[in-house]
C-alpha cells in the first residue's frame, strides 16, 4: 500500500512538472509571438522610410533605428566601407568623441578586431563565433583577443556584426550591435535580416538617384535644368526661412549671339557645354548649377551669405575668362567671358521668384557697367 502510494505521489509530482514546463513553453510561444507581432508592426514603416530616402546618408539613420528597435541594445553602429577603411556613418549609445565623421576610422588592412573581421569574411558573426576564432587564434596565430570591446575601435562594443553588401558581394559597410537586451537567441539572424535590407535599400536609392539626375540634367551642358532648379530652390528658400543663409548667382554668357553669328551654332553649342563644366568642376559639392535657358546659368549656394557667394561667383568668372575659348579672340571684348549678378536671402527677396528677380537686375547693370564682371544685388531693387 505504501509502495502504491509513493508510485502514486512521484507520477503526481512528474505530471506537475511536465505541466509546469509545458506552462513556461507556452509563456515562451506567447512571447516569441509577441516579439514577431511588435516586429511585423514595426517593419514596414522604417523599411519605407529606407526606401524613400534622398541617398545613402539617410538610409543609415533609419536603419540604425530599425536596429535598437528590434535588439534594445546599450550600442549600435553602422560603418561604411571606404577604400581600405570603414567610415563610421550612425552610431546609437557611442561614447563621448566618438560619432560620425570622428577619427580616422577603421583600417581594414591590418584585419584586426572583430568589425575588421567580418569585412574581410563577409559573414554575420555573434560573440560565440568571435571567441571560437579566438580560440583558433591562440592555437597559432596572432596573440590577443576578439572579446566584445576588441572591435577595433576604441569605446564600441560589438557582440554580433553583419556586412552589408550590395549587387556583386561589393562592401558597402558593416552593421553592429552590442550589449542586445532583446530577442536574445535571434540576433544572427534578425540582423543579417537588417543588413539585407540596408543593401537593398542604399541599391534601391542610388539607382533612383541616377535615374533622376538623367531626368533633371540638361542634355548639352551637363548641368541641372531649369525644371530641377525650381524645386530646389523652392526647397532651400524653406531652409533659408528657418535661419540658414541662401545665396544665388545669375549669369550669362557675353555677346553669345556675336559669338554664334560669326562661328556658327555648333560651336556656340560647344561653348554652352564647355561653361557648363567650367562652373560644375569649380563649385563645392553643395553647389546647385543649372542651365537657365539660352546662354544663362544659374548658381544656388545653400548655406552662403551674399559676401561669400560674391567671392565664389568671382571665382567662376576668372575660371571662364582664363580658359582658351576657340574663336575667343574674335569677340567684341577681345575674350569670352561672363556676367552675372548675386542676391541673398533675406537682404534682398524673400521667396525664390524675388531672389531670381533681384539676381537678374543685378546682372543687368553687370552688363551696363561693361560685363565680364559680377554685380551684387542692392536691396533696394524690390522697393
Amino acid at each position: 500500500m505504501e509502495n502504491l502510494a509513493a508510485t502514486l505521489e512521484q507520477e503526481r509530482l512528474s505530471t506537475e512538472r511536465e505541466l509546469l514546463r509545458a506552462r513556461r513553453s507556452g509563456e515562451d510561444l506567447e512571447a516569441r509571438a509577441r516579439d514577431h507581432q511588435e516586429l511585423i508592426q514595426l517593419l514596414p514603416d522604417l523599411v519605407g522610410q529606407m526606401f524613400a530616402s534622398n541617398g545613402a546618408r539617410g538610409v543609415y539613420p533609419v536603419a540604425l533605428k530599425l536596429v535598437t528597435q528590434i535588439f534594445n541594445p546599450t550600442q549600435a553602429a553602422i560603418f561604411v566601407a571606404r577604400p581600405g577603411r570603414l567610415a563610421l556613418a550612425a552610431g546609437h549609445g557611442l561614447p563621448e568623441g566618438l560619432g560620425p565623421g570622428v577619427g580616422p576610422g577603421l583600417d581594414l588592412n591590418r584585419r584586426e578586431g572583430r568589425l575588421a573581421q567580418v569585412a574581410a569574411g563577409r559573414v554575420t558573426m555573434t560573440d560565440a563565433d568571435f571567441r571560437e576564432l579566438r580560440g583558433e587564434f591562440a592555437k597559432g596565430g596572432p596573440k590577443g583577443g576578439f572579446g566584445p570591446e576588441d572591435s577595433g575601435v576604441r569605446g564600441l562594443r560589438v557582440d554580433v556584426a553583419a556586412p552589408i553588401e550590395g549587387e556583386q558581394a561589393v562592401l558597402l559597410g558593416v552593421l553592429s550591435v552590442g550589449g542586445v537586451k532583446s530577442r536574445l537567441g535571434e540576433e544572427k539572424r534578425l540582423l543579417t535580416m537588417v543588413a539585407r535590407l540596408t543593401a537593398v535599400a542604399i541599391t534601391h536609392v542610388k539607382r533612383l538617384r541616377t535615374v533622376e539626375e538623367l531626368v533633371n540634367v540638361d542634355g548639352l551642358t551637363g548641368v541641372y535644368n531649369k525644371r530641377y532648379f525650381q524645386k530646389r530652390i523652392a526647397d532651400e528658400v524653406q531652409r533659408a526661412d528657418a535661419g540658414a543663409p541662401l545665396s544665388l548667382l545669375l549669369l550669362d554668357i557675353d555677346y553669345f549671339k556675336h559669338y554664334n553669328d560669326t562661328n556658327g551654332h555648333l560651336e556656340g553649342d560647344d561653348v554652352l557645354r564647355k561653361v557648363g563644366q567650367l562652373l560644375k568642376g569649380s563649385g563645392r559639392e553643395d553647389d546647385i548649377v543649372a542651365r537657365y535657358g539660352g546662354e544663362e546659368f544659374v548658381v544656388l549656394y545653400p548655406g552662403t551669405g551674399k559676401e561669400d557667394a560674391v567671392r565664389l561667383a568671382e571665382e567662376l568668372r576668372e575660371a571662364v575668362a582664363a580658359y582658351a575659348f576657340p574663336h575667343g579672340a574674335l569677340q567684341p571684348s577681345g575674350a569670352l567671358t561672363i556676367s552675372g549678378g548675386v542676391s541673398t536671402v533675406p537682404d534682398d527677396a524673400q521667396s525664390g521668384l524675388e531672389l531670381v528677380r533681384s539676381a537678374d537686375q543685378a546682372l543687368y547693370d553687370a552688363k551696363a557697367a561693361g560685363r565680364n564682371r559680377i554685380v551684387a544685388a542692392r536691396p533696394n531693387y524690390l522697393t
